[in-house]
């Protein structure tokens, strides 16, 4: 087998732009593999290039059945949950090293592939995206657990929101005449899908390294079903703030401060946590809540003044 390559990584941007010269794909939340078949074997690695063949063998075996020479290809693993790819659903062939258990799981994996970097010997990857997926096209034979990735050359806020509703992840924006470049790049862009939620501001965690005043937020929401009024935990959110917001953040919760935590359920840390009255309401965006009532990729947007902190509860989306 040739050298496994290092995938290109995609920045996570919160500006979104709509501009020629750029095509937008579906976000998968999967697992990346790159692809490498030697003309007639075909082996898969993960994105820190662990050898994963044996977590999905019908990808690997659809790809050593292509009657196309040696290539290595980039996509990503999904399992669905309805309409919607889902990494936990994914879990049961992630790590699995015996290709009879990874079928025996029950899970139907699809492999969606969005690029290729090598064909028939001829290094691809300093060709323009847009060209490099004319290639993609006529590569493979595209049949189930093989998926080619459409994309557009034009999108907006519009068709955003509405992929959004739909439960996408978001969208992976990627500049139309950019080579592949190996590692994190600003050639391609993650624009995520984000919930908007008010939560109460329950305390911090300290500074660490160069960041002033404060770490992280902590936050919770009220819960009333079951006769009870319980403030539960819902995590923390830790990017978001300018030092001269974290400054003030910091002022008005120095003020605030007591010795116990106001919330009455979740688990909560406990290193370098600071607990405050819940009287500050926060706007947070995120990408959805995780199985364990935590956020998940939150981001701080600022403080509330309009709703009053013992009217926070958590949001259905």
């Amino acid at each position: 087998m040739p050298p496994t390559p290092a995938p290109a990584l995609a920045t996570l941007s919160h500006e979104r732009f709509w501009e020629p010269g750029w095509v937008y794909e579906r976000k998968l939340d999967g697992q990346r593999v790159l692809a490498v078949r030697d003309g007639v074997d075909a082996r898969l690695y993960s994105r820190s290039g662990h050898d994963v063949t044996q977590a999905f063998p019908e990808v690997a075996e659809a790809l050593a059945e292509q009657g196309s020479g040696a290539f290595v290809i980039d996509g990503e693993v999904v399992a669905f949950e309805g309409s919607r790819t889902s990494f936990a659903r994914l879990q049961p062939r992630i790590h699995v090293s015996n290709a009879e258990k990874a079928r025996r799981s029950g899970v139907a994996v699809y492999f969606y592939v969005f690029d290729v970097l090598e064909a028939d010997g001829e290094d691809l990857s300093g060709e323009p995206l847009l060209a490099r997926k004319r290639r993609l096209r006529t590569l493979l034979r595209w049949h189930d657990p093989l998926r080619s990735t459409p994309h557009r050359v034009s999108a907006g806020e519009e068709w955003f929101a509405e992929i959004c509703r739909r439960g996408w992840e978001g969208l992976i924006a990627k500049r139309a005449d950019a080579p592949y470049a190996a590692g994190r790049t600003d050639s391609w862009l993650k624009f995520k899908c984000e919930a908007g939620q008010e939560l109460v501001v329950v305390g911090w965690t300290d500074p660490e390294g160069s960041r002033e005043a404060l770490g992280a937020l902590l936050l919770g929401y009220h819960d009333r079903s079951g006769g009870r009024d319980d403030l539960v935990y819902a995590g923390k959110v830790g990017t978001g703030f300018s030092r001269a917001v974290l400054r003030d953040l910091y002022t008005r919760l120095s003020r605030l401060e007591m010795e116990e935590s106001p919330c009455t359920r979740g688990r909560l840390p406990t290193k370098a946590v600071h607990w405050v009255r819940p009287e500050l309401v926060a706007e947070v965006a995120f990408t959805e809540w995780t199985s364990a009532g935590q956020l998940r990729h939150p981001r701080y947007q600022g403080l509330r003044t309009d709703k009053s902190a013992d009217d926070v509860v958590r949001e259905a989306r």
